[in-house]
């Protein structure tokens, strides 16, 4: 894969680091500040990002709750602004977490104090959804100097809100970020655990602070990255069965849905069965490994069944 900054590096070629991570601290988040920093730990990256919605109090409880659980993680803290006039921007700078005068829909800052970095998140959404397969055209605005980048992939829109638009994003956002000379990156737009770190952001050179990071951005050495095609693919399957059984929740046809977004039926069939059972385990005490016995699923696929029983558990009308 490329991007308007080159070819983009493996994880092995520099620092892999998700920016766009929620936690409860968000009204769309399932996940809390210390299952997020637990979900991290486990895929063995050291570095987490979170932007909450206008907050970072999400983000200043998973660093407090890292420092005293360990010292293998660095927790950057983040923020999803809601603008006025730009839609969401992803701000990191050193004292972000402090009262620097943002509100919530307010415009844009103009200007960011030295060391931070702005990010248009997720620019092309709406777009992508509303067009008609084929290539895509885009009347974005200009940028203030203030944004320094833009996602140019976003997990929450590639893995699900518009799966099968990728090739036809990918020339139309090359050309708007290539026009207002701003460095590519990629995010993961994470609410959920299954989603983290799907697609991020590679640094080439160390990374010891979050003035580092705005440092490779704004000189446009950052570039965006991606998980494997196979890793994608099971993420967007784990994303079909999400939005199955959220229809079926909400009382809706969740047959009917399936089929005219082009979903397999089968699978959408076999998923309600099978989320009927893990309920059933889940009521019981029991885990994935009991849910691979009664059902012959593989066990990271139990897995993933589990954890959406424990988040429609959490607030069913959250995301879908």
């Amino acid at each position: 894969m490329t991007g308007t900054n080159g070819p983009t590096p493996s994880s092995s070629l520099g620092t892999a680091i998700d920016l766009h991570v929620h936690t409860t601290a968000s009204s769309c988040g399932y996940m809390t500040p210390s299952e997020v920093v637990g979900h991290t730990r486990a895929s063995g990256r050291r570095f987490l990002a979170i932007t909450d919605h206008n907050t970072t109090s999400g983000a200043v409880e998973a660093r407090t709750f890292a420092k005293a659980t360990g010292d293998d993680l660095t927790v950057i803290v983040g923020m999803e602004l809601s603008t006025a006039d730009f839609g969401h921007v992803l701000v990191f700078g050193e004292g972000v977490e402090d009262d620097w005068g943002w509100r919530s829909l307010m415009p844009m800052p103009r200007n960011l104090p030295d060391g931070w970095v702005a990010i248009q998140a997720h620019p092309f959404r709406d777009l992508v959804k509303r067009a008609l397969p084929g290539p895509l055209t885009f009347d974005l605005p200009d940028l203030p100097p203030s944004i320094s980048a833009i996602e140019r992939w976003n997990g929450n829109d590639l893995l699900s809100k518009s799966p099968d638009r990728r090739a036809d994003l990918d020339e139309a956002s090359l050309s708007y970020i290539a026009a207002q000379g701003r460095t590519a990156v990629a995010s993961s737009d994470a609410h959920r655990a299954v989603s983290m770190h799907a697609y991020h952001t590679v640094f080439p050179k160390p990374v010891r602070s979050v003035a580092d990071i705005a440092a490779q951005i704004k000189s446009g050495e950052a570039c965006p990255g991606s998980a494997s095609e196979a890793e994608l693919a099971e993420i967007r399957t784990s994303w079909r069965r999400r939005n199955a059984i959220g229809w079926h929740l909400m009382g809706l046809d969740w047959l009917a849905i399936s089929a005219k977004k082009g979903h397999d039926v089968d699978e959408a069939s076999e998923t309600i069965r099978i989320y009927g059972i893990a309920q059933k385990m889940v009521g019981l005490g029991f885990g994935a490994s009991h849910l691979c016995d009664e059902t012959g699923l593989r066990f990271a696929t139990a897995m993933d069944f589990i954890a959406i029983v424990h988040e429609e558990n959490l607030d069913p009308p959250r995301v879908r």
